[in-house]
């Protein structure tokens, strides 16, 4: 049997340095028209999206008491910071759970809140943008969303929820990510996620 050292576990993880920014420019490819059109979306920014966004992202909470919730309850304690294996191996900041919910929350605080439409500074409120649009693509898209944060929150705040709330934002005004949309709209289409043809599928029996 090889010799070998196991390493030990520690009781508390090391939490990495934060490197702001390291992974800003990694983000998935933008959906082509034709994948946006095959499940249903704009194929590609609509004309006056902020306000469609503003409008969707509001829709959404309203259909989601639990998304609201989450929005309005976090106290940024910090529980998920070491959970989330993304920000463990980026070190990235905007990839803790809690600052890649606050990338949506900021939007819906100054829109959605009283506080938020008339001291937006002072709550951390922020204007839909397209500096924050592509942030939102940017980080929205490396959350797997395991659930792991919400386990681990003493409120049960859900960032995957979060997430996809996001997503659905950026589908509705014209930014997908390619490879879901293709993927979908090829299991709508045909049936299957690769895309093959009955005669193909067939042939791999």
């Amino acid at each position: 049997m090889a010799d070998f050292e196991i390493p030990v576990l520690p009781e508390y993880p090391t939490i990495p340095h934060l490197m702001p920014g390291t992974m800003a420019e990694s983000r998935p490819f933008v959906a082509k028209p034709e994948h946006q059109a095959s499940v249903g979306y704009p194929g590609e920014l609509v004309e006056n999206w902020e306000q469609k966004a503003v409008e969707k992202l509001g829709e959404v909470v309203s259909k989601s008491r639990a998304l609201q919730v989450f929005l309005d309850s976090c106290v940024k304690c910090g529980a998920c910071t070491d959970k989330c294996h993304y920000y463990l191996g980026t070190q990235d900041p905007k990839n803790m759970p809690v600052a890649r919910q606050d990338l949506l929350r900021s939007v819906y605080r100054r829109y959605y809140t009283t506080a938020g439409k008339l001291f937006p500074k002072l709550v951390g409120a922020r204007d839909m943008t397209k500096e924050v649009l592509d942030e939102w693509y940017t980080y929205f898209h490396q959350c797997s969303q395991c659930r792991r944060c919400s386990v681990y929150c003493p409120y049960g705040i859900d960032t995957a929820e979060i997430s996809m709330a996001a997503r659905e934002v950026m589908d509705c005004v014209g930014l997908g990510q390619k490879y879901c949309n293709e993927i979908i709209g090829k299991v709508h289409k045909i049936g299957n996620n690769l895309g093959l043809p009955e005669p193909a599928l067939v042939n791999t029996l």
